[in-house]
């Protein structure tokens, strides 16, 4: 199957559709995600708004990727993609397309935000599709899997149809991406960690690219 149908297939699948939380960031207001959020980037990978396009490596820490400046052939952005082998790439491509959903709705959260939602979107899809925990226990992720479980716990009482993080969660969450070593130090090539805990200093950016 081609990476961009193999894409769809996650965006639109089981447990995508099963994903719903609101959380109550700082710098957007409540945001929530769901199966809504997954079906707007599916809609515009098919209408060649993004563009989809394997890579087979990716530098440490980094599993995809979403780039959120227009490129040839893509108004919007192109998400890279590894090969999708079974559940651990497809939690990962669900992640960085949270981050497409992000840039299609021109939203204005920041970006260590903005990647605590997209660790919480990962981290509910590994736990629904019983992904083996010491696949990915480390940083953020460890943190991220103590939201989801919460956030499983409400799925299964029922009583709110979309449950929203605690604050403590919520923050326990930010603070991890931002101290994480991934988004503490540049990439090779940049000078930009804007999900840091240094991000927007000298002048620097505090959010990624969202220009739709």
């Amino acid at each position: 199957m081609a990476a961009k149908e193999r894409v769809m297939q996650v965006l639109r699948g089981e447990q995508a559709r099963r994903i719903r939380f609101t959380v109550p960031t700082k710098t957007a207001g409540a945001v929530t995600i769901n199966r809504v959020s997954f079906e707007t980037v599916a809609a515009a990978i098919q209408a060649g708004k993004i563009k989809v396009t394997p890579q087979p490596t990716f530098r440490a820490g980094v599993g995809a990727e979403y780039h959120g400046w227009a490129i040839t052939g893509a108004s919007s952005g192109e998400l890279l993609i590894p090969p999708i082998f079974g559940r651990e790439q497809e939690g990962l491509v669900a992640h960085e397309c949270t981050h497409a959903f992000f840039d299609l709705t021109k939203s204005g959260i920041g970006a260590p935000e903005e990647e605590a939602i997209c660790y919480v979107v990962d981290a509910l899809y590994f736990r629904m599709t019983g992904l083996t925990t010491q696949r990915w226990n480390n940083e953020p992720h460890a943190t991220a899997k103590a939201v989801a479980d919460g956030l499983l716990r409400q799925y299964a009482k029922g009583d709110v149809p979309v449950p929203t993080v605690g604050e403590k969660e919520w923050l326990g969450l930010v603070l991890a991406v931002m101290l994480n070593p991934t988004y503490l130090f540049p990439a090779p090539g940049s000078t930009q960690t804007p999900a840091g805990l240094f991000g927007g200093v000298l002048g620097g950016p505090t959010s990624y690219s969202h220009d739709g």
